[in-house]
């Protein structure tokens, strides 16, 4: 833990600028907080992010059934594709959140999860399995 001793005699632009910089050392610090991030619910995420594509009779994407999305064999290349290549109008642009949302509810809505595989998130090297 770091110390800064601030003298009361000090004039007073000097001890504010202390103050402020004792405030930043204490927040670039191992023990600071970090900023919480919200949780994305994955259902939402890929009825607004992907359903228009991928869920529409003649749509745009491929529909994204179980078969499909094994056919990327692991979760970190199913991963790696989305972030990459999804939405089709702007590839890359969903937060991580967004992605990971989406991709654990794929995997976990199409019965993609490997048995005992529960815990997620999933190693990349973790293979899809059709049901």
């Amino acid at each position: 833990m770091t110390h800064i001793l601030i003298y009361s005699y000090a004039h007073p632009l000097r001890r504010a600028l202390l103050t402020a910089l004792a405030g930043a050392v204490a927040a670039c610090s191992p023990a600071a907080d970090a900023p919480e991030v919200p949780a994305v619910d994955g259902e939402w995420a890929y009825t607004v992010r992907c359903s228009y594509c991928h869920d529409v009779p003649n749509g745009m994407g491929a529909e994204l059934d179980a078969v499909t999305l094994a056919s990327y064999t692991t979760v970190g290349r199913l991963d790696r594709y989305l972030r990459v290549a999804m939405p089709h109008e702007a590839p890359g642009s969903l937060e991580d959140a967004e992605y990971d949302a989406i991709l654990q509810y794929m995997v976990e809505s199409r019965g993609l999860m490997p048995e005992g595989g529960s815990t997620w998130p999933l190693p990349d090297s973790t293979r899809l399995q059709t049901p």
